[in-house]
């Protein structure tokens, strides 16, 4: 990715979460699709680390009909009590997201929101099986969702949301519209947005 298109994604999210502090990750092995993640740390507007991918949208999908964009970045909300100033939780929740961020182009298709899709874990502890695709909800404004970074590219910025075996099951049963509803009701309900590494009440 051009560095210009990175600043350019940057001050996207600079905005949108109304912080300047990110940290920018990089893959320790390049498979030569590079995709970066920026790390933002909980702030008072948006209490949770943000990570964002930069690079997947160098990966021009397939066209398909009810798409956002040819092009995406990805957005992973995790709860401010985990410690990504660790470097091995970080780096667990960085593998995961890049690994989602490069599913479209490894598998040269395309992904838009309600889209979901599982792996196999070479790790059998590690519960987080699947994804959800979702839009960033949490973002009171839509603006978020395109980033303009060149003259005829804009980028859709769309939510991961990592799901544990029980949590595919329910969206198997309810579909995706239902499941995203589940994810950020619109009563008082408690919202299911945040990712996690192990389930637990903050859910």
């Amino acid at each position: 990715m051009k560095t210009k298109e990175m600043d350019k994604i940057k001050k996207h999210f600079d905005k949108y979460f109304e912080q300047t502090d990110a940290m920018v990750m990089h893959p320790i092995v390049d498979n030569g699709f590079h995709v970066d993640v920026l790390l933002y740390k909980p702030n008072d507007k948006y209490p949770f680390w943000k990570l964002v991918t930069m690079g997947a949208s160098d990966y021009k999908m397939p066209p398909v009909s009810n798409t956002v964009s040819q092009y995406n970045e990805y957005i992973m909300f995790v709860h401010a009590d985990e410690n990504l100033e660790n470097q091995e939780i970080a780096s667990w929740y960085f593998n995961k997201l890049v690994m989602i961020a490069t599913f479209a182009h490894d598998n040269q298709c395309h992904i838009t929101y309600g889209h979901s899709f599982e792996w196999q874990n070479v790790d059998t502890d590690d519960e987080m099986i699947a994804a959800f695709i979702e839009f960033p909800q949490i973002v009171k404004t839509v603006e978020i969702l395109r980033c303009k970074i060149g003259m005829l590219k804009k980028v859709a910025c769309l939510q991961v949301v990592l799901l544990n075996k029980n949590d595919l099951a329910k969206l198997m049963e309810i579909g995706p519209q239902a499941f995203s509803e589940y994810l950020y009701p619109d009563n008082d309900e408690r919202s299911h947005f945040l990712s996690e590494r192990y389930r637990s009440d903050n859910f």
